[in-house]
């Protein structure tokens, strides 16, 4: 599909060109779980995709869109792709690979999948690839020929993923690794970003005394009283937290500068975050709160990060099929934070630049005339 007809040029009020930064294509299903590790996962996953996408939208109210048939969250289909993406207002869509070789049999969402998608669905997709910390140094040498193969614009890369799995940031081999990648066409590193859905990231920010009612349901917590399966004696088995070592991360973003370095919203307390911003090869994916937009909790985690990092360094991600980006498209679209407000105004500059513009200068995404302009570099461009 040409870029001329790409939902973001529609004549119907602002044009925005929107691409979700945080997709997966997994197969979960049960011909390939490795045994009951994989099979607990599964069912994790599709507990935690219940909690999310049932999520009360803006002011409350509950979404009017029927539930995803089970097996549709445990195998992403191109028909549930069509559907809950491309037909919902997403017109590009970057596909991060999670490998997970130890739980699910043929790997739960690789790269090579992937690389069928997006040749049976043109114009659809921008692929990624992954530096598996289950294959360390050993599973990176032929990393560089597969970006050049696949045309991957980024890399996705966590620190652990199991006990005893581990890429240490400050591993000279990875500093070389990510540089060679960057040469190679993957400038993008996805970093502290997994389809594990973390806490909510509200919890890792200072609260403002008395502006917040009761407080969630843990949901991020194994609860093993609603699966499917039956109860077993140990926990349901999840991706370890995204988090990492920000001494080691900021030795390695400043020394590849050229490297532009995607973190999720949740991965570390909010202090933290906000310090990383002064790192200018330093973005945020969104995934992890926009379930909860429109909340008091998402409006000061959003608004502090807005003030940090400005309109043109943040990115939508939904996490697909964590949760279906259609109503998270609309309401971040029409979003705007209450009167007297101390965060930056958002107009349909910054809108735009957060829906799609910005990861698509990222991942190198043509963008069609006619969508909202870009907002300027520089942070004080969101404070306008």
């Amino acid at each position: 599909m040409g870029v001329e007809q790409m939902y973001g040029v529609s004549t119907s009020g602002p044009r925005f060109l929107v691409v979700d930064a945080q997709v997966h294509a997994w197969d979960a299903s049960p011909h390939n779980q490795a045994g009951p590790a994989g099979e607990e996962f599964a069912a994790d996953l599709l507990r935690r995709h219940r909690e999310l996408d049932r999520t009360r939208g803006a002011g409350g109210a509950a979404t009017a869109v029927p539930p995803v048939p089970p097996e549709e969250v445990e195998r992403v289909s191109e028909d549930g792709l069509h559907r809950d993406l491309f037909d919902a207002g997403v017109d590009r869509a970057v596909l991060q690979p999670v490998v997970l070789g130890d739980l699910f049999v043929l790997g739960f969402s690789p790269v090579a999948w992937h690389a069928e998608l997006a040749e049976r669905m043109p114009g659809r997709f921008v692929l990624s690839g992954e530096l598996d910390p289950g294959a360390g140094q050993a599973g990176a040498r032929g990393i560089g020929p597969m970006v050049r193969r696949w045309d991957l614009r980024g890399l996705t890369l966590c620190e652990g993923r199991r006990p005893g799995r581990l890429v240490r940031l400050a591993d000279p081999w990875v500093r070389r690794v990510l540089a060679r990648c960057s040469k190679a066409g993957a400038g993008v590193v996805h970093l502290g970003v997994s389809p594990s859905a973390q806490p909510a990231p509200w919890r890792r920010w200072d609260p403002v005394p008395g502006s917040f009612g009761p407080r969630l349901p843990n949901w991020a917590e194994p609860v093993r009283a609603i699966s499917a399966l039956p109860v077993r004696t140990n926990v349901v088995q999840r991706v370890p937290s995204a988090a990492f070592d920000v001494a080691h991360f900021r030795e390695l973003a400043r020394a590849l500068p050229r490297v532009q370095f995607v973190l999720g919203a949740g991965c570390l307390p909010g202090d933290q975050l906000r310090h990383l911003a002064r790192l200018p090869n330093v973005h945020i994916v969104l995934t992890e709160m926009l379930p909860w937009i429109g909340s008091r909790e998402f409006i000061t985690a959003f608004g502090e990060l807005l003030q940090a990092f400005g309109s043109e360094r943040l990115l939508f991600g939904s996490g697909y099929p964590m949760v279906r980006p259609g109503r998270l498209v609309g309401e971040l679209s029409r979003f705007q934070f209450p009167d007297g407000s101390p965060y930056p105004r958002l107009d349909d500059a910054a809108r735009q630049a957060i829906l799609g513009g910005n990861a698509a200068r990222l991942y190198r995404i043509p963008i069609p005339a006619g969508v909202c302009a870009q907002r300027r570099t520089g942070a004080a461009a969101g404070r306008a």
